[in-house]
């Protein structure tokens, strides 16, 4: 498959992580990051320039799940899932770590984020699996008569409210028994150093099939963190507070030669390598909105058996003689990126069912005029919270 031409959006959801007993943040996040570039590679590419995911809203989504699950399904999910060299209480243990950093924003950041369980009227809910996904993740639990379409206006309007509007509509048609659980989060940041608008020009943007598309290029001079490899460069944009901010990657052979060697470098590692620098940057003004069905990318990643309605094991989950597997992972996403800074948000739903960086020391001078990859993360857990590869800013 083949990553030109799209755009990726991947919130790893950590902010600044309290010590979790045993939890070792550095790994936890490169775990996380690694599930993100594996569950990309793993998806269809749409006759559409951009696409945008939430890789860690997925990893919530699904863990809620993962909490219901058991026997070879829930072994299956926490190899997905990265979690599978620890324990199922040390993996909850993470989710509860990832849970409880949300909702610690900088100051100067505005972040939301939130989960939620709608259960049938005629379901009988396991005690244990209510227990831990409000303890962990901070679910609300409500029930609802799925066969209302009633349901359908609750559950948009939840997510709605959570994304500040970005995301109205997860749901097109009522929930089908026996659960419906969904992950919402909405982050808004101004750049610590706003690109001035009289700066703006118009400029060619050279898109993978060797067309080109007239943009609205931001500018800015000054002293970055950068580094260049012999595979791309990379500049850091800090937003206000200074704690986070975009690191955006400009790749000399394409998105997709970048994303494998992301995928195979800790992040941990590779975001502490930059070295302050003076010099330019350019940056494309662009709006993405995305939405899929992630069944096929999970299956391929080895999540087939939680899809199974033969085999699928979630007998934590409700207190009933019919098999429970997931039906559908919906996913629909949003990210601007403009003068003032960054703001974005995404929803998950799971519907269950029954049957080495080179520092650079000269200026430079980035015109991210071609397909390029954007994050945004942390600088004090040095984990990441949003990344993006542009095929299109104008699309």
């Amino acid at each position: 498959m083949s990553y030109a031409g799209f755009l990726v959006f991947l919130w790893i959801a950590c902010i600044q992580l309290p010590a979790f007993g045993s939890v070792e943040m550095d790994k936890l996040s490169d775990r996380a990051g690694a599930f993100g570039f594996r569950l990309i590679q793993n998806l269809e590419i749409p006759e559409r320039p951009n696409l945008l995911i939430s890789p860690a809203s997925v990893q919530i989504g699904l863990g809620m799940a993962y909490a219901g699950a058991t026997g070879e399904t829930a072994d299956a999910m926490s190899r997905v899932l990265g979690v599978s060299t620890v324990s199922r209480e040390s993996a909850l243990e993470e989710f509860s770590a990832l849970q409880a950093a949300l909702e610690q924003p900088d100051e100067g950041i505005k972040l939301k984020a939130a989960n939620a369980v709608w259960v049938d009227f005629s379901v009988p809910l396991n005690e244990e699996f209510s227990s831990d996904v409000a303890k962990i993740f901070k679910a609300k639990f409500e029930r609802l008569r799925f066969s209302d379409p009633e349901s359908t206006r609750r559950i948009n309007e939840w997510v709605s409210n959570k994304t500040e509007g970005k995301i109205s509509q997860l749901l097109d048609g009522p929930p089908s028994p026996p659960m419906f659980l969904a992950d919402a989060v909405y982050f808004h940041a101004p750049w610590a150093n706003p690109f001035p608008k009289q700066a703006d020009r118009e400029q060619p943007f050279h898109l993978a099939d060797g067309s080109t598309s007239e943009v609205t290029m931001m500018n800015q001079n000054g002293r970055f963190q950068y580094a260049k490899t012999p595979e791309y460069q990379v500049v850091f944009l800090p937003y206000a507070g200074n704690r986070f901010g975009m690191y955006c990657f400009l790749p000399d052979r394409g998105p997709d030669a970048l994303v494998a060697k992301l995928r195979a470098s800790a992040w941990s590692e590779l975001s502490t390598s930059l070295r302050a620098s003076q010099g330019s940057v350019a940056l494309p003004r662009f709006t993405v909105q995305y939405d899929a069905t992630l069944n096929q990318a999970l299956i391929k990643l080895g999540m087939g058996i939680a899809f199974d309605g033969r085999r699928a094991q979630f007998t934590k989950m409700v207190n009933a003689p019919d098999r429970v597997f997931i039906g559908a992972v919906l996913h629909k996403t949003f990210l601007e990126v403009n003068e003032e800074g960054s703001t974005a948000a995404a929803a998950t739903g799971i519907q269950m069912r029954t049957t080495a960086i080179i520092p650079s020391r000269e200026e430079f001078n980035l015109v991210f005029d071609r397909p390029f990859l954007v994050v945004i993360a942390d600088r004090e857990s040095g984990t990441i919270l949003f990344l993006g590869i542009i095929g299109d800013p104008k699309s």
